[in-house]
């Protein structure tokens, strides 16, 4: 039972892993996409659809690609995948159910009024035009490429590199260990604040308002423990099923 849990805990913190479940996630908000009919379109879409057929391509390359390098890292390591997958998608739901009580409790005692995070609104022209199903798919793509792309962007690359860079400016005032924490930790603050101001760029008039901007800040401090604590993998399913729970209900 220990060697068990044991193949199981390497497999969920792997990082091939982690790409084989980050390309569910990929696939569906490409092929979904063109389903989503909507008024105002989140940060990704925004890029994505400035980019063009070409950047669609290139996304889909690029997925392939961490695909088939998972695929044969798994092969070659002999990692229990089937078991580190089950409990990456388990546990992201889990945190998903649990982020909205908890940040809206918190907006609440800063203290603010508790306002839902304002993904995207639907359009009803657009909806009653391509039905009910189309919609449905279009909102799970638009959740899916949230997970997917913010957490790559704002957690792997943005805290990651920062912390990285912060880390070696802080290493020649202080010690190893103390230049470390305080790196990640101003890393996290920075990096939250800019996932939040972040979605000011598509146009959404309401990014700014000081609940929407301090709930979304506070999901970016959410999301952001659970890349440092628990892996990008569970982080992207957590933000991808926070979405979709939204979006559907």
């Amino acid at each position: 039972m220990k060697r068990e849990l044991h193949r199981l805990g390497e497999a969920h913190r792997d990082p091939a892993v982690t790409f084989l479940m980050l390309f569910p996630l990929g696939l569906i908000h490409l092929l979904g996409r063109q389903h989503a009919s909507l008024e105002a379109y989140g940060l990704v879409e925004s890029a994505v659809s400035w980019c063009g057929m070409p950047g669609q391509w290139v996304l889909g390359a690029l997925l392939i690609a961490s695909f088939l390098w998972a695929l044969g890292r798994i092969q070659q390591l002999e990692l229990a995948w089937r078991g580190g997958a089950a409990l990456i998608l388990i546990e992201g739901i889990l945190w998903a159910l649990l982020l909205g009580p908890v940040l809206s409790q918190l907006t609440e005692w800063l203290p603010l009024t508790s306002k839902p995070l304002m993904i995207l609104q639907e359009s009803a022209a657009g909806a009653s035009a391509n039905g009910s199903e189309a919609s449905v798919w279009g909102r799970l793509a638009i959740a899916a490429g949230a997970g997917l792309y913010e957490e790559l962007l704002f957690r792997a690359v943005a805290l990651g590199g920062l912390a990285l860079g912060l880390q070696v400016v802080f290493g020649r005032l202080a010690g190893e260990v103390s230049a470390r924490r305080l790196a990640w930790f101003i890393a996290l603050l920075l990096s939250s604040l800019a996932f939040a101001l972040a979605h000011a760029i598509p146009g959404d008039p309401e990014a700014l308002e000081a609940e929407v901007l301090a709930f979304r800040t506070l999901a970016g401090l959410s999301f952001g423990l659970l890349f440092l604590f628990r892996g990008l993998a569970v982080a992207a399913y957590t933000h991808a099923a926070y979405d979709a729970l939204y979006l559907l209900t």
